[in-house]
């Protein structure tokens, strides 16, 4: 008697956490789900059908968002593509190198690098701009150089800020950071026997380092390409001070022009915005596993 007592027990609180459970995933989902039905009314709809989905549902938004975004979406990729690549390549190579050797300086060096992360991205904005503006004033002085020394008709355009290098360069200078920390714990965790043995075999450092550490570190890479790509993709700031031209301008500044654009057309404006998030959609449907996977080998733990 007691024991079916204790099995309805727990059934009514199962059934009441599910409960809770369910209400909470409804009221995380509610802004997609709202975004994603205003995406597809148009003015009138919007007004008259506020919070419920109404026929016939306005396809031609996602067309206009998509060829009013379409430039914005592929700087974004690309300055993302070229970012992330750079920071994997780079982190890996110093974090292998400040787990597998010795040389003076190295803890400082490295702990030098990791003060980094307590430091706000906002107050390194003004001293980041100013270097940049004068890494362009210097590039467009060479470039006015080159056109006189060479008699060319025109000059080469070569320019710093209101490019794609005034992005791409910082992110993979800053973004080392995180890579760098994780990647020089998770290395120095592999056994040195197995470095060893490739150094019998004749393999160089970098041998050693793309069959024996990269093989092993894949999930931790893969966590350092996913947090590296979700914040080179959400920068808002950066781009924001040092990009005016639309040729290379990214999805989060571009938004704030399409918005205007848009106008009251709300369910453009929500096209716009469901279109935006669908490449972070893709990334995160593909790499969840290798993420978690990443957590659960070390990557965060280190």
């Amino acid at each position: 008697m007691s024991r079916n007592r204790h099995n309805k027990k727990w059934t009514a609180s199962a059934v009441s956490w599910r409960i809770c459970l369910a209400v909470i995933l409804v009221l995380t989902f509610l802004p997609f789900i709202f975004m994603l039905m205003t995406s597809l009314k148009d003015t009138h709809q919007f007004y008259h059908s506020f919070w419920l989905p109404k026929l016939p549902l306005q396809w031609g938004n996602y067309a206009y968002a998509f060829r009013e975004m379409k430039m914005y979406i592929l700087n974004s990729l690309l300055i993302t593509a070229v970012s992330v690549t750079g920071i994997a390549v780079l982190s890996c190579v110093a974090g292998f190198v400040f787990a597998r050797y010795e040389f003076p300086g190295r803890e400082v060096i490295y702990y030098g690098i990791i003060v980094l992360m307590m430091i706000p991205g906002v107050l390194m904005l003004v001293p980041a701009f100013v270097w940049a503006k004068e890494i362009d004033t210097v590039l467009k002085g060479l470039d006015v150089w080159l056109t006189e020394a060479f008699h060319l008709k025109e000059q080469l355009g070569l320019k710093f800020i209101d490019s794609y290098w005034v992005m791409i360069m910082p992110y993979m200078a800053g973004g080392q950071v995180l890579g760098i920390y994780l990647l020089r714990s998770f290395f120095s965790q592999i056994d040195r026997d197995l470095f060893e043995a490739a150094e019998v075999d004749g393999a160089g450092p970098m041998r050693q380092l793309w069959h024996v550490a990269i093989p092993l570190a894949r999930p931790v890479i893969g966590v350092v390409v996913i947090v590296s790509a979700l914040a080179v993709w959400n920068n808002f700031l950066w781009p924001l001070v040092t990009t005016s031209s639309e040729d290379v301008m990214v999805i989060t500044v571009g938004m704030l022009r399409y918005t205007t654009r848009a106008g009251t057309r709300y369910g453009e404006m929500f096209a716009g915005y469901t279109v935006s998030a669908i490449p972070l959609a893709i990334l995160f449907a593909l790499c969840t596993r290798l993420f978690m996977k990443g957590i659960t080998s070390g990557a965060l733990k280190a």
